[in-house]
Parts: C-alpha cells; sequence; structure tokens
C-alpha cells in the first residue's frame, strides 16, 4: 500500500503547484484513475439475536475461527469478492468545484471521488486466490484472527452459520489494539497517510486525520469444524486536515461489504 499512496501523493505535490499559482483551497490528489465500478456486493445477514450472550458458546467459537483462519492464511486458499461505494462524496468544502475542473482537465473521466476513491478502495475487487490480489491491496487478504471473546457485542448461530458483530472504532492501527484489526486489516491508518505524503514533499502537511468505523458486521459458515466462508461489512466516516499555504479540510462516508468464499485447506 506504501508504493500506491506514494503515487497518490505524488499528484498531491502538483494540485498543490497549479491552486497556490491561483491563491486557491487545495484537496486530496493521486493519479487519476478511471471512474470505478461501485457495484455493491449483496451480504444480507441475518437479523442478531436479543437474547443474553452466551458467553461459553462465543469463547469456543472464537477459539474455532482464530484456529482455523490461522490454518487458511498458512496454507489455504480462497477466492476474495470485495465492494466500497459513497454514502457520502468527498467534500473539501469550496475547494471541490475547482479540484474537478483540474481533475476532469487531466482525465475528462475522473473527478475528486474517484480519485480519493482510489486511496479509500472504492470500486470492486473479484480474485480467485489470494496470490492474485495486487500488493496495492494487500491489507484485503484474509488475516489470521487473534479476536477474543469479549470482542463479540451480537452472536448468534443457525445450522452452522455464526453471525455476529464487532464494536466500531476510532482511528484503528495495524497492531491488534481494537477488535476490528484483531479480525482485518481492511482499513487505512493515520501513519500510512503521512508517511505517503511526506515521503514525496514537505509541502503538504497533514495535521489531522480521523476515520469512525461503525460497527463491524460478521457472518462466518462454519462445517464439520472448518471454514467455509466469511462475510464482513462496515461503515466508516473519513476526515483529513492538510496544510499547504492555507488550511483543507477534507470528508467522506463509504461502505464496505467483503467476502472470502472457496475457502480449501
Amino acid at each position: 500500500m506504501d508504493n500506491f499512496i506514494k503515487g497518490i501523493s505524488a499528484f498531491i505535490l502538483a494540485i498543490v503547484v497549479a491552486i497556490n499559482a491561483f491563491g486557491n483551497f487545495i484537496g486530496i490528489g493521486d493519479i487519476i484513475p478511471t471512474e470505478p465500478e461501485t457495484t455493491v456486493i449483496e451480504t444480507t445477514l441475518p437479523e442478531e439475536t436479543t437474547e443474553a450472550l452466551d458467553k461459553e458458546a462465543i469463547a469456543d467459537f472464537v477459539a474455532l475461527y482464530n484456529s482455523e483462519t490461522a490454518k487458511i492464511v498458512e496454507n489455504g486458499t480462497y477466492a476474495i469478492n470485495r465492494s466500497s461505494s459513497y454514502t457520502k462524496p468527498i467534500d473539501v468544502g469550496s475547494a471541490t468545484d475547482i479540484l474537478n475542473k483540474l481533475i476532469s482537465a487531466i482525465d475528462e473521466n475522473s473527478n475528486l471521488d474517484s480519485v480519493v476513491g482510489s486511496f479509500l478502495g472504492i470500486g470492486t475487487i473479484k480474485v480467485e486466490a489470494p496470490e492474485d490480489l495486487s500488493s496495492f491491496y494487500e491489507d484485503y487478504l484474509l488475516k489470521a484472527g487473534t479476536l477474543k471473546a469479549e470482542d463479540i457485542t451480537s452472536f448468534s448461530e443457525e445450522g452452522g452459520v455464526y453471525t455476529f458483530t464487532l464494536p466500531a472504532a476510532t482511528n484503528p492501527k495495524e497492531n491488534g489494539e481494537t477488535a476490528l484489526s484483531r479480525f482485518t486489516n481492511d482499513f487505512v491508518t493515520h501513519e500510512e497517510v503521512v508517511d505517503g505524503i511526506t515521503e514525496v514533499t514537505t509541502a503538504i502537511k497533514v495535521k489531522k486525520t480521523n476515520a469512525e468505523y461503525d460497527d463491524i458486521k460478521v457472518e462466518v459458515t462454519v462445517v464439520e469444524g472448518k471454514i467455509t466462508n466469511i462475510k464482513y461489512s462496515y461503515a466508516m466516516d473519513a476526515e483529513i486536515d492538510l496544510t499547504a499555504v492555507v488550511a483543507i479540510r477534507g470528508t467522506g462516508s463509504i461502505e464496505v461489504s467483503a467476502e472470502y468464499n472457496n475457502i480449501e485447506y
């Protein structure tokens, strides 16, 4: 993902130069992609239970999940189907119109949403095996779980299908400190943004990033003690404060649905 962020940062620098020449606000940039697909994966999950949690059942499931995902990551194979779309398009206030004009002048099929969308993973990714996934998207690979029983805030099981919820997270890091990061690395960290930009230019300073992830909905199918399918979904609100001569704030919201299927190990 570091190389990908470097590409984004290079375009940011180009936009800074252009906008500063006119004394206007600026925002985030990227190597201009074409408008990505935003087909949302249908992941209808069973209704959550409102009954008291069965702590013993949750503990047993967590032990199974952590053990089996470690086996899959070590020796297994699986297909990945991930989709992400905006629920609130990227907004940089008064800078939006001028940024869209600058971007469309370079690529008439692109705009601020599609440019920043490539950074946020907007669009659909489908691969038949983990090794087919571009290294740019390695955070979307299945992670060997290190879940704790107390991570699960709702839980139900029917016919070998386990449905549960992990709690909301703010600015998670890939260090296992949150339930989200014990489950997946499918999120962007503050450090990745800062490092990617400062390695290319010091003209832009990242003052603050803030990512608010809603509860993470998960569904896991188990057949004869082995995991055969994993689905998850979440919504996220993002905010970034930059300075480049003037202060800029960008905000936006996305939703993500992902599935690991055809699991064999």
